[in-house]
């Protein structure tokens, strides 16, 4: 399930620097071959020369110690931002030496001053980092070292003129939405949890007053959302504003009340009184001042040309975010030809596939042996062959409350605390018919979300900021490759049948609306040239065109994390079997890749190039 670390922080103030980078393109011909680079080969061997002297480094204890104080200090200050950030990120608020009486119960501060802020003191931190010597650093230190500067430069980047081209407010991912599903996944584990989270509750209305007056500034600035994203909007606030004396998180703060045994029953009843009033006005309020607010700003909406229609600030705003979602520094032209070259190769694969076997999809096969247990069992069998074992921990597979069922999706791995890693849960929407639920607990489960977590969250040598900041574009990629893992090594059902389930899900839930999102938007395709491109590559351009471009146009972010994560993290695996050859090792690929720990894909790639460049010298 996508969520981030900091749900529900200013997300805009955390974006990539306007860096590009520079590759090969994928010409824009219209073939229908992915395209290939061939490694060149000498057949006589050159005259050896005298190599250069390798550079050389001692490293420095103290400096190692300086790194790691600051890398500390630089958790400290991002956990103990808001209230609802350090619940997310802390178990033990001792281990981290936090105080938790210094942590101020927020859920954030929503606005542009908040932005500098964050942008200010993260500055002050860059300037610690740039005094650290790297090349005094263990080499393993060393990648730690420069991710972490990156996400510093990162966090100190504020540009005044993007400050309102954020959307916080969409279908699938807006903070209204958001909110109430948070509040239901809080564990409340003793009694100062359950203060904690009233006082959070009790922040709504400040929080959402904040979002509120965010939105007219866009409104009045002419930037507001389309009339469809607005009435979307205003439905899910309606159905809360509803719900005021049915809604789900009455059900889960008493179940989770229940659970505290260290409660008396006049104390549990007393806190379950105050939830319940808190909801009733403070929430429920706070909702219905925001559905009033956003109602009187219908007439600022912009048509779908309009809101598609970017100027050359908008065009450096969506870059901007573009890099943030993918974890990489590619321009928007790279980009793209990056998400043809895996269309291409995604699409003639399915194409090869149906070839042979023309009615392969014509009779759905159910990916799951009907027993959730047995399917998790089997996945982490499968991936014993290529994944190293993870420590001992514990797996709960959970059924979504009733009252969560229509705002959920069909399964999601809730991401425990950075020091909290032992006790896992995976909630499962028994609602939704999934037949491929086998894929859906391997992107949730094993080998992604959760093995990632437990994974990387037990190598030392990953730095504690790369290991609790959400990298969306590396989660998302793992996940989604993860999921083709499973295709290409699972037995237990028809392997074509599978490998074009996978194809087909990849190719309309994430790699061709992520190539029309940044068609209408950066390029400004009508929805008849969207239908004109989408027949032009082999596809129904008109029913297609119909289904997405309302959705990028009002969504034109969503699915880059998912399309440019898994093209990275795909194309970056084919390359490095083309360069290696017989030699490449899936397991020692794997390992190497996921023991580097969560980054920008630039900086794994040149990682990954070193570790086959290594082969090929040992061959040599």
């Amino acid at each position: 399930m996508k969520r981030s670390q900091r749900l529900l922080a200013l997300l805009f103030a955390v974006v990539l620097a306007l860096t590009t980078f520079s590759g090969c393109k994928l010409a824009d011909s219209g073939e229908t071959q992915p395209v290939t680079i061939d490694t060149v080969t000498n057949e006589t061997a050159a005259p050896e020369e005298a190599s250069a002297p390798s550079p050389t480094f001692e490293v420095n204890e103290s400096t190692l110690q300086a790194l790691e104080t600051l890398d500390e200090d630089v958790f400290r200050w991002y956990a103990t931002s808001d209230g609802y950030t350090y619940h997310m990120l802390v178990d033990d608020p001792a281990s981290y030496q936090i105080d938790p009486s210094t942590v101020t119960m927020t859920l954030g501060d929503f606005s542009e001053e908040e932005n500098q802020r964050f942008a200010a003191e993260a500055g002050e931190f860059l300037t610690r980092i740039d005094q650290i010597n790297r090349e005094e650093l263990p080499a393993e230190r060393q990648f730690s070292y420069d991710v972490l500067r990156q996400l510093l430069e990162d966090f100190s980047v504020y540009d005044e003129q993007y400050a309102y081209f954020y959307e916080p407010l969409t279908e699938y991912r807006g903070i209204h939405a958001n909110l109430p599903l948070s509040f239901a996944l809080f564990e409340l584990k003793d009694a100062q949890d359950v203060e904690d989270y009233l006082a959070l509750l009790a922040d709504t209305p400040r929080y959402l007053g904040q979002v509120l007056a965010y939105e007219q500034k866009r409104a009045e600035l002419g930037i507001f959302m389309t009339k469809d994203a607005l009435d979307e909007i205003l439905t899910d606030c309606k159905t809360l504003i509803d719900s005021r004396d049915t809604l789900f998180l009455y059900v889960t703060f008493d179940d989770a009340i229940d659970q505290l045994t260290s409660l008396t029953p006049d104390q549990a009843q007393t806190y379950k009184d105050r939830n319940a009033s808190l909801l009733k006005n403070e929430f429920i309020g706070a909702y219905q001042t925001l559905y009033d607010g956003l109602k009187d700003l219908r007439s600022h909406c912009r048509s779908y040309e309009e809101a598609s229609s970017y100027n050359e600030t908008e065009k450096g705003y969506f870059e901007y975010a573009m890099q943030s979602e993918g974890c990489n520094f590619l321009s928007v032209e790279e980009t793209l030809e990056m998400l043809k070259t895996e269309y291409f190769y995604l699409y003639n694969d399915i194409v090869t596939i149906q070839i042979k076997n023309p009615n392969i999809r014509d009779e759905q096969i159910e990916l799951s042996s009907g027993n959730m247990q047995k399917d998790i069992d089997y996945l982490k069998s499968v991936i014993g062959d290529f994944l190293p074992e993870l420590p001992d921990h514990n797996l709960t597979l959970t059924d979504v409350p009733e009252e969560l069922e229509s705002m959920f999706s069909p399964a999601a791995y809730v991401i425990p605390a950075m020091d909290d890693w032992k006790d896992n849960i995976i909630y499962i929407n028994t609602s939704i018919e999934d037949p491929t639920l086998l894929l859906t607990l391997a992107h949730e489960g094993y080998p992604e979300h959760l093995y990632q977590a437990v994974y990387q969250r037990n190598q030392d040598t990953i730095g504690l900021m790369q290991r609790a900041v959400n990298f969306g574009g590396y989660a998302e990629g793992w996940a989604q490759f993860a999921e083709f893992l499973i295709t290409e090594h699972q037995t237990r059902y028809d392997e074509q049948y599978v490998r074009i389930e996978f194809e087909y899900s990849m190719l309309f839930d994430a790699i061709i609306p992520a190539i029309l999102g940044i068609l209408v938007n950066y390029y400004g395709y009508s929805e008849t040239a969207v239908e004109n491109y989408l027949t032009g590559i082999g596809l129904d351009g008109e029913r297609l065109a119909a289904a997405y471009y309302n959705t990028v146009v009002d969504q034109p972010y969503y699915y880059l994390e998912y399309a440019v994560g898994y093209s990275e993290l795909a194309q970056l695996y084919r390359d490095e079997q083309d360069t290696v050859g017989d030699r490449f090792d899936l397991s020692q690929f794997l390992k190497t890749y996921l023991d580097l720990g969560p980054a920008y894909y630039e900086q794994l790639r040149e990682q990954m190039d070193v570790w086959a460049d290594g082969l090929m010298e040992d061959a040599a």
